[in-house]
C-alpha cells in the first residue's frame, strides 16, 4: 500500500525532473538561438575575409558521427570522433583558458640553429658566404654567452595551432600576444563547422586584420597538403613566417599527431633552396654568355610538336645512386630501345660499360662543371653525347658537346630577363622547367616531362642509400678500381629516414630529401597529363611513380628507331625565339641602386625591442615583395629574394633564440649591421660582376 509520503516524494521527484527537462529545453532553445545568430555572423565574416570558406560551409552537412551537445552550464561540447566521448569537460571555457595559460607559460617552440653557418667554406669567394659567416659568428657568440630563450615575447613571429575543436582556446591565444604569422589547422571539417556556432570567428578575423597579421586556415586537409600549403606560403610571404614558431596542440588526435610529425621531418625544407645574391648574379652572367653563344632554348611544352609514336617512346633517366651498380646488365640489354638521359656523374659509370648516354644532363652552374666533364668524360664519348642544361650553366660547358639544349631555370633573375625579352618582343613566352632542382635528377626528370614524353623510367635515382659506405655507383668517379671512396660525397643537413621504393626505408640527408620531394611534386603535376613514371631504383620511394624492378620491364616492339626520337627532340623542341640583343638592356642598374638604398634605410630605423626589430624586418620583406608582381622589376626581386630570406631567417632566429629582450639586442644590431653593409655595397658589386662567369 502506497503511503501519502511516498506519493508526495514521487510527485516531487517527477516535478523536479520536469523542471530539469524544461530548464534543459530552455537552455537548448537559448543556445540554438544564439548559435544560429553566431553561425550567420561568422559566415558573413568569412565571406569578407575567406570567401572560399564561406562557400564551403554555407550548405555544409556534417557526417553521421556529428554530435554537438550542451553541458549543464549551457556551454557547448562535442563528441570526439576518435574516443567517442565529449571533447571537453563540463566547463570548457575554464578548461580552454587553463590549457592556454599552461602552454603560454611553458610553450613548445620550433626554432632553427644557425651555429654552423660561420664554418662554411668559401672557395669561390662569394660575398654571400662572407656575409653568412660574419652573421653566423655573431649568432655563435650569442649562443655561447646567453641562455636559450624558452619564453614567449609580447610580439611573436609565428604561431601554428594544431586543432580547432570548438575554438574555445583561440581568443585566449590571439589576445595573449601580437603574432605576425598565424596558422590555424583543423583536420576535421565537422569540428570546424561546429565551431562556427560556438566561437566568435568574426571577432577573431577582425582582430587579425586590424593587427596586420597574416592568417592561414587549413581545414580538412591531409598532413602533406597542410605542410605544402604552409611551405608555399613561406615562399610567398617570407620564411620569417616559420623561423621561430610557437606550436600549440589543442586536443590529442592521431591525425593531428601525424601533422606534427610531418612538420618535424620536413621543417628543414623551409630553409633550403633559396639561392643567394652571388648565385643569382652568376646566373645572369652565365645566361648572357650563353646568349652570346646562341642560347638554344626549349620551346614551351604546350606548343611543342606532338607525334604519338615519338612521345610514347621510353625515356630512361639514369642517376648515380648506389642501386645503379646492379642494373648495368639490364641497361645494356635495353640501351638501343630507349633514349637515355644521364645525370652528370652517372655518365662516368655508364661509359665504362659501353653505354653512351644520348643526353648528358647537368645542373651545377659553376666552371667546375666544365673541368669535371673535361677530366672525367673522354672526348671520344662526349662527341657522341648531346647536352641538356639550364640557362644559368657556365657558358664554356656547351663547347664540350656537339649539341646543347637549354631549359629555363625558375626563380632566377636571369630567366626573367629572357622571358621579359620574349614578352616585350611579342614572342611566345617560354615557361621555366618545373621542380628542376636541387638535384641533377630533378633537372633530368623535368626535361623529360617538359619534352612531353609519356613513359619515363628511373634508374639509380635513389635520393638516398641503404648502406652509408655505398653512396653512389662504384663504377663512377667517386670510387677507385678497388671500390674504395676517393671523392667524398657532399652531405647537407641531418640524416633522415624515408620510405623505400623496394626496401622498407632508406637513409638520406636534408638536401636529397628535398630533391625527392620535388620529384613527387613534378610527378603529381604530370600524371594527370598522361605521363607514366616507373621507379626502377632501389632507393627512396617517389609517390606517384610505380615501383618496377628492371626484370619486369616490358618494352613493346616498335618500328621507331631511337635516333629518330633524338633527332625529333633536337629539331622540333628547341630554338624558341627571344630578343638576344635586348636581354642585357633590362639589367636596370639605376633601379637596383634605388631599391638597395630604400631597402637599407628601412633596416636602419632605430629599434630597441624584439617587437620593433621584427616589425622592421617584416617591413623590409614587404618592400622586397612589392617588386614580385611587377614584370618589369621582377629581376630585382629575384636578385635579392634568396639573400633576404637567408639573412632574415638567421636574424629572427638570433633575435628570439637567446637571452631576454635587453640581452639580445646588442647581438642582433651587430649582425644586422653586416646585412646593411652588404645591401649598401650591392649596387657596385652588381655592376662590377654582371659579366663575371665563375
Amino acid at each position: 500500500m502506497t503511503t501519502q509520503k511516498s506519493v508526495e516524494a514521487q510527485l516531487e521527484s517527477l516535478s523536479e525532473q520536469l523542471e530539469a527537462k524544461l530548464e534543459k529545453q530552455q537552455k537548448e532553445q537559448i543556445f540554438a538561438e544564439k548559435a544560429n545568430l553566431m553561425f550567420e555572423r561568422n559566415l558573413l565574416a568569412f565571406k569578407k575575409f575567406f570567401p572560399e570558406v564561406y562557400e564551403r560551409f554555407l550548405r555544409y552537412n556534417p557526417g553521421e558521427k556529428f554530435q554537438l551537445l550542451l553541458n549543464e552550464n549551457g556551454t557547448a561540447n562535442i563528441i570526439d570522433y576518435e574516443t567517442g566521448v565529449p571533447m571537453y569537460s563540463e566547463d570548457p571555457i575554464s578548461q580552454a583558458k587553463e590549457q592556454a595559460e599552461k602552454n603560454i607559460n611553458a610553450p613548445i617552440l620550433g626554432r632553427t640553429d644557425h651555429s654552423k653557418v660561420s664554418l662554411i667554406e668559401n672557395p669561390l669567394d662569394f660575398c654571400h658566404i662572407k656575409l653568412m659567416k660574419s652573421m653566423g659568428s655573431v649568432y655563435l657568440e650569442a649562443k655561447q654567452e646567453l641562455e636559450l630563450n624558452n619564453t614567449l615575447d609580447e610580439v611573436m613571429p609565428s604561431l601554428i595551432v594544431f586543432g580547432i575543436g570548438l575554438g574555445y582556446h583561440l581568443p585566449y591565444l590571439l589576445d595573449s600576444k601580437k603574432i605576425s604569422f598565424i596558422n590555424i589547422l583543423e583536420p576535421n571539417e565537422d569540428y570546424f563547422f561546429a565551431s562556427l556556432f560556438v566561437t566568435d570567428w568574426q571577432e577573431i578575423l577582425e582582430h587579425v586584420n586590424q593587427s596586420g597579421s597574416y592568417l592561414y586556415l587549413g581545414i580538412g586537409k591531409t598532413e602533406v597538403e597542410i605542410f605544402q600549403d604552409i611551405y608555399e606560403r613561406s615562399r610567398s610571404v617570407g620564411v620569417a613566417s616559420v623561423s621561430f614558431t610557437w606550436f600549440y596542440q589543442h586536443y590529442p588526435s592521431v591525425t593531428v599527431n601525424n601533422w606534427i610529425n610531418q612538420f618535424k621531418v620536413n621543417f628543414h625544407q623551409f630553409f633550403t633552396g633559396f639561392g643567394f645574391f652571388d648565385d643569382a648574379l652568376m646566373g645572369v652572367a652565365h645566361t648572357l654568355g650563353n646568349v652570346d653563344n646562341g642560347l638554344n632554348l626549349m620551346v614551351n611544352h604546350l606548343s611543342q610538336v606532338s607525334v604519338p609514336k615519338y612521345d610514347n617512346f621510353p625515356i630512361v633517366i639514369i642517376a648515380n645512386g648506389p642501386s645503379l651498380d646492379k642494373e648495368i646488365e639490364a641497361l645494356q640489354s635495353i640501351k638501343d630501345k630507349v633514349v637515355i638521359f644521364s645525370c652528370n656523374s652517372a655518365s662516368t659509370a655508364l661509359i665504362q660499360y659501353g653505354i653512351i648516354p644520348d643526353f648528358h644532363v647537368a645542373l651545377e652552374r659553376t666552371e667546375q662543371t666544365y673541368h669535371f666533364l673535361k677530366d672525367y668524360l673522354p672526348e671520344s664519348a662526349r662527341s657522341q653525347i648531346n647536352f641538356l642544361t639550364t640557362n644559368v650553366m657556365h657558358p664554356s660547358v656547351s663547347s664540350l658537346f656537339p649539341w646543347t639544349g637549354f631549359g629555363l631555370k625558375g626563380n632566377e633573375s636571369a630567366t626573367q630577363l629572357i622571358q621579359l625579352s620574349q614578352v616585350l618582343g611579342k614572342h611566345e613566352f617560354t615557361g621555366s622547367l618545373s621542380y628542376c632542382n636541387p638535384l641533377v635528377g630533378n633537372t633530368a626528370l623535368s626535361f623529360a616531362c617538359h619534352l612531353n614524353f609519356k613513359n619515363i623510367y628511373l634508374f639509380g635515382v635513389d635520393n638516398g642509400y641503404i648502406d652509408e659506405t655505398h653512396h653512389h655507383s662504384k663504377s663512377s668517379f667517386y670510387y677507385n678500381d678497388k671500390g674504395e671512396t676517393v671523392h667524398q660525397p657532399l652531405k647537407m643537413g641531418k640524416q633522415i629516414v624515408l620510405p623505400g621504393n623496394f626496401a622498407p626505408s632508406v637513409l638520406t640527408d636534408e638536401f636529397m630529401s628535398v630533391g625527392n620531394s620535388q620529384m613527387e611534386k613534378l610527378v603529381d603535376l604530370f600524371v594527370p597529363k598522361g605521363t607514366h613514371f616507373f621507379n626502377c631504383s632501389n632507393g627512396a620511394k617517389i609517390k606517384g611513380a610505380i615501383p618496377l624492378k628492371s626484370e619486369d620491364i616490358f618494352l613493346e616492339n616498335t618500328q621507331v628507331d631511337k635516333y629518330e626520337v633524338i633527332e625529333f627532340i633536337k629539331s622540333t623542341k628547341f630554338s624558341a625565339p627571344y630578343d638576344a640583343e635586348k636581354v642585357e638592356s633590362y639589367l636596370q642598374y639605376n633601379e637596383f641602386e634605388e631599391f638597395c638604398s630604400t631597402f637599407a634605410n628601412i633596416l636602419k630605423e632605430d629599434v630597441s625591442t624584439r617587437g620593433d626589430a621584427l616589425d622592421a624586418l617584416l617591413k623590409s620583406i614587404r618592400y622586397l615583395y612589392s617588386f614580385k608582381d611587377n614584370a618589369k622589376y621582377l629581376n630585382i626581386f629575384l636578385m635579392m629574394e634568396g639573400e633576404t630570406l637567408y639573412t632574415t631567417a638567421l636574424l629572427i632566429s638570433l633575435l628570439y633564440n637567446f637571452g631576454d629582450e635587453e640581452q639580445i639586442m646588442p647581438y642582433y644590431l651587430k649582425a644586422l649591421q653586416h646585412w646593411i653593409d652588404f645591401i649598401d655595397a650591392a649596387p657596385e658589386y652588381y655592376k662590377a660582376n654582371i659579366r663575371l662567369c665563375k
